[in-house]
């Protein structure tokens, strides 16, 4: 096994290359260690802080501004263009038409309809080219943003090999002070430290439990740091993928779009003409459908009317029932009227007396 035999106590090239070091990395190391000073809380506290928090605030910053800027502009102005795309309302050509012979009306609602339809394509199509030159604008702020993560990336990658150095050198300060630490709980075992002695055999545990703390932070950072690598790895990429993605529409499905509408627009126009067709024909046998059936009906009521009676036999019967029939009402109401007259008088006499008696 290959060991850093500068440096004690002894770190391992395993140990280093969890920690993102090699050999090489040695002289660094022993620098750190040596500009040190464990007595010194300050320095503890500090030790590895700026390289910690220069690495997270370049990852914090760039991770921010790429998703608060183009990614999401462009995601809408896809969004965007794919529904001026579904605007267009090709079926306005094939709308299903009246079937009566209105030929002359008809073909004009046809030649209509393909007017609006082009006029309607060439908004959209005006439309879609102002997007596309925004979205131009924004291609190249995404690549703008590329280069810019490249430097992120590289700083990230300086600023997790930092914390490796500060962590390597933090193991091997700590190990030379457990080994000072041992040797002074020997030395009060035997009784052999003085009061100030024991004073500072306790200030080197407190140290030592303040250099494991901040290296535990540090191991925390370098990790966070590592993440942050193939994050920024997976913006530029999706950020590639948008402006390849957008000079795919630009170079390949605008045009397109424009070949299959033209396409669409003329197999609309035969259609339309075989219904036309269709329409026509059915105009004329409707035409011979309607004057054979109103010549059918206009022969039989002819026919009808000429061998028909001026005066039905039933109409007769009828007249005559009712005549009878209103005579004998007459006869019956007149009997009725000339039996309340005969015994009115007698009515009237008695209701005289009746006054007198009273």
């Amino acid at each position: 096994m290959t060991t850093v035999t500068t440096l004690v106590p002894v770190l391992t090239s395993e140990q280093l290359d969890s920690l993102g070091l090699s050999l090489s990395d040695t002289a660094d190391i022993e620098a750190l260690t040596n500009g040190l000073d464990i007595t010194r809380r300050d320095q503890l506290s500090r030790f590895g802080r700026d390289a910690g928090q220069k690495s997270a605030g370049i990852a914090d910053q760039m991770l921010l501004q790429v998703r608060a800027g183009d990614v999401d502009g462009l995601g809408g102005k896809l969004t965007e263009i794919v529904t001026q795309a579904q605007s267009l309302n090709l079926h306005a050509l094939g709308e299903k038409r009246s079937r009566l012979p209105l030929l002359g009306g008809l073909i004009d609602k046809m030649r209509q309809r393909k007017n609006e339809i082009v006029s309607q394509f060439s908004s959209v199509q005006s439309n879609i080219e102002r997007l596309m030159g925004e979205v131009t604008g924004m291609q190249r702020g995404l690549q703008s943003r590329i280069d810019v993560l490249d430097q992120g990336f590289a700083a990230v990658k300086d600023e997790y090999r930092e914390l490796g150095l500060h962590i390597a050198a933090g193991q091997v300060a700590l190990g030379r002070l457990r080994g000072e630490i041992a040797n002074g709980q020997s030395r009060a075992a035997g009784a052999q430290l003085g009061a100030l002695q024991s004073q500072e055999l306790q200030d080197k545990i407190a140290a030592g439990d303040m250099l494991e703390k901040r290296m535990a932070d540090m191991r925390v950072l370098q990790h966070s740091a590592l993440q942050t690598l193939p994050m920024i790895r997976l913006v530029q990429t999706n950020n590639s993928m948008l402006i390849e993605k957008f000079h795919t529409v630009k170079e390949l499905t605008l045009p397109a779009w424009k070949r299959q509408f033209m396409l669409a627009l003329s197999l609309q126009e035969q259609r339309s003409a075989v219904q036309l067709a269709g329409t026509i024909d059915d105009a004329t046998n409707a035409f011979l459908k309607e004057n054979a059936q109103l010549l059918k009906t206009n022969t039989v009521a002819t026919a009808q009317s000429n061998q028909r009676m001026v005066i039905y036999l039933s109409t007769l019967q009828e007249v005559q029932d009712t005549l009878l029939s209103t005579v004998q009402e007459v006869i019956k109401i007149n009997q009725d009227g000339m039996k309340q007259r005969a015994g009115m008088a007698d009515q009237l006499s008695q209701m005289r007396e009746q006054l007198k008696l009273q």
